[in-house]
């Protein structure tokens, strides 16, 4: 690849944006709201597709093989944080920079009239009975990784049913093709709030009201050892990578700042059941390698993922 000499004109044509995961999903949302925003003050299109596949890594590479000038950003979430462990892309935080707009708290949830009614009903089920099939966004992923959490911890036989993305998780939780769902507040929040779906616990140490429903309890309620791998949080961001001419990065960086705190970003994350983050450079840095290194060592310790976080040089975190 070849740097543009046109940098000090950037942008001078639309940027793509390529988000890692399926339509629908967080990532996807996420990406095209901040992008649409940002526009107005970069002056140009940023158009957004999606390239699912190989657990974000089809993208990631797509995106680190295109030139590095500013053109070609990856939508992503703490996913990216995986690719090294998941073997499926050999870059780690170190060498992206990255924009979080924010998160929204995960939650285990189940479908309306189901014959678990409450956690306690979950945690309670019967070990010499019929797995607990438990739908998530992919193996290896941090939906899957909470709900491993829950599995560890309540010793409930589960059957961890991956998808290629929440949005097509969530559509099996409905269709009644899986007995509950890890995932986001913000990506079963509709469904909350029509009565399809009832949350049964966060997978956070604190609890949640859903708007016009019930306080959910944070899991740490049940099992208050489990907070020492707490938070494993969400992280919904655009990545860049980390040798962009300076000028370009921060262009997108006034950019995206314009747009985190625009009212509208604000109302849309509200509507998401999520928390604000709002950052970038060396703060953005600093969160997206101590999640890389916790995440990557829960999947690697549990034999989830493939490679050693050490090879990489991902250190252990200690909290």
């Amino acid at each position: 690849w070849k740097q543009t000499n046109r940098s000090e004109f950037y942008p001078d044509h639309p940027i793509n944006v390529i988000v890692h995961s399926s339509p629908g999903g967080g990532a996807d949302l996420w990406a095209r709201k901040i992008s649409a925003l940002m526009e107005q003050e970069l002056g140009n299109k940023m158009i957004v597709s999606n390239l699912a596949g190989g657990k974000g890594g089809v993208a990631a590479n797509m995106v680190w093989n295109s030139p590095h000038d500013g053109y070609t950003i990856l939508g992503g979430s703490e996913t990216s944080l995986l690719y090294y462990v998941n073997g499926v892309f050999d870059k780690t935080a170190r060498d992206w920079d990255f924009m979080i707009s924010g998160g929204s708290p995960g939650v285990i949830a189940t479908l309306a009239g189901s014959k678990i009614g409450s956690f306690q009903d979950l945690i309670g089920h019967d070990p010499a009975g019929k797995p607990l099939a438990i739908s998530n966004s992919g193996k290896g992923k941090l939906w899957h990784l909470k709900a491993v959490l829950i599995e560890e911890f309540s010793r409930i036989p589960v059957i961890h049913t991956s998808y290629n993305g929440s949005n097509p998780a969530v559509v099996a939780l409905l269709s009644g093709e899986v007995d509950a769902i890890s995932c986001s507040a913000g990506e079963i929040s509709a469904y909350v709030e029509s009565g399809d779906v009832i949350p049964l616990v966060m997978t956070e140490a604190y609890s949640f009201r859903f708007p016009g429903y019930a306080e959910v309890p944070a899991v740490t309620e049940f099992f208050p050892d489990m907070e020492q791998y707490l938070p494993m949080a969400q992280i919904l961001c655009l990545l860049i990578p980390g040798d962009l001419p300076d000028n370009v990065r921060d262009k997108l960086y006034v950019a995206f700042d314009s747009a985190v705190h625009s009212n509208d970003m604000t109302e849309f994350i509200t509507s998401q059941n999520a928390a604000p983050l709002r950052l970038h450079g060396p703060a953005a840095k600093e969160l997206a390698m101590e999640m890389e290194s916790k995440l990557s060592w829960f999947t690697y310790d549990r034999d989830i993922s493939t490679n050693s976080p050490a090879d990489a040089g991902i250190e252990k975190f200690i909290k």
